[in-house]
């Protein structure tokens, strides 16, 4: 399995979990040496299998004090990654698994410092990412060229500038200041007592799902478990079809949105939910730029599509192969390429991840 137990004298604290001494070796003698000696004047194509000089020269372009982030995030995942990854797995219930996750984050977070080296090193990542062309991008697709070529077709057309600057937003939102730490703290801490409310509802359902009309419409009442929630997604009847395009996309979107209006906007519940809208999250949902640039990383996602088709190549000087065509006439492309995301996608999502933000009436009160 790659993970090892080692007991101590004290038996009540369980064992610790270690990688195997082959995991051990793999990552002390060859991806240590890499992600903390290598530089772009000793970097050669012999001695380097995750990175590549332009990824090594944007990851020497990161502040001083951020430099050896990569070094220190192999050290912690040697050190942490099988007491981690065993800890979750061994969790009694969901929620001390939840409670694992949310402890090992918050840890790893302030241990490596990630709200300003880990910032400044994932922009490095999506800067150089257009460009990878690393062994190991060569021995992941077992040196097919034709996946060579799509990789660099995908990731030097889908917007991954705009990708970069979402990423970032995202992670200044969850390193904000919030009353239990970190805004990453808080959110977790709503997520447990969300937790706490699917589980009830699901060792109640059987009981609502057997009652009487009268019976289901007191449990749609209650504010501990999510009955109400559950009729607001099946009230809407309407069938769930892919091929629909963006009718799909529309209607998934407005049910969602029916179901998080029906959390946090009945008002007999209202003044319960504020643990799962602390403020810090609020002002994150509150960032238009954020998703501004969501929608631009899915609108080039879309354009590229095309080419991403085995029957996209030229025959010749500005001669789209003749198959390509018949699946994609010029009118077609234009159309993909004029693509945007409908306002009302987007006026649909919004209300689904921040359905507090809808309610009509008086609005849900943000917890510190």
């Amino acid at each position: 399995s790659g993970i090892n137990a080692e007991y101590g004298g004290d038996e009540e604290s369980g064992p610790r979990y270690v990688f195997t001494e082959g995991v051990v070796r793999a990552v002390e003698e060859d991806v240590i040496p890499e992600l903390c000696y290598l530089n772009s004047q000793n970097l050669t194509i012999y001695n380097s299998f995750l990175l590549d000089r332009q990824c090594l020269e944007a990851m020497e372009s990161v502040s001083p004090d951020c430099r050896g982030f990569k070094c220190e995030l192999a050290h912690y995942f040697l050190n942490n990654g099988a007491q981690i990854f065993m800890d979750f797995f061994n969790a009694e219930s969901y929620k001390d698994g939840l409670k694992v996750i949310h402890k090992e984050l918050s840890a790893a977070f302030k241990e490596l410092k990630m709200c300003t080296c880990g910032r400044e090193f994932f922009k490095a990542v999506f800067k150089c990412a257009p460009y990878y062309h690393a062994n190991a991008l060569f021995a992941l697709v077992g040196n097919d060229e034709d996946w060579i070529v799509a990789y660099g077709k995908v990731a030097r057309n889908v917007d991954l500038r705009s990708f970069s600057r979402f990423f970032d937003r995202l992670m200044g939102g969850l390193c904000a200041d919030s009353s239990q730490g970190m805004c990453l703290d808080s959110i977790f801490n709503g997520a447990e007592e969300l937790l706490d409310m699917v589980l009830t509802t699901v060792e109640d359902y059987e009981a609502y799902d057997d009652g009487d009309k009268k019976f289901r419409k007191s449990q749609e009442k209650r504010c501990d478990a999510l009955f109400g929630p559950i009729q607001a997604w099946n009230k809407d009847e309407m069938y769930l079809d892919w091929d629909d395009g963006e009718s799909f996309w529309e209607l998934l979107f407005n049910k969602t949105g029916a179901v998080t209006n029906e959390f946090y906007c009945e008002k007999r519940c209202r003044k319960t939910r504020g643990p799962m809208y602390p403020c810090c999250m609020r002002r994150m949902m509150e960032d238009e730029k954020m998703f501004d640039n969501v929608v631009r990383v899915i609108e080039s996602v879309y354009q590229v599509v095309p080419a991403i088709s085995y029957d996209f190549q030229w025959d010749g000087f500005y001669e789209l192969d003749s198959y390509f065509r018949r699946e994609y006439p010029e009118e077609e492309l234009e159309r993909i390429m004029a693509w945007t995301v409908p306002d009302q996608i987007r006026d649909a999502f919004m209300r689904t991840v921040h359905g507090a933000k809808y309610c009509a009436g008086k609005t849900v009160k943000c917890s510190k």
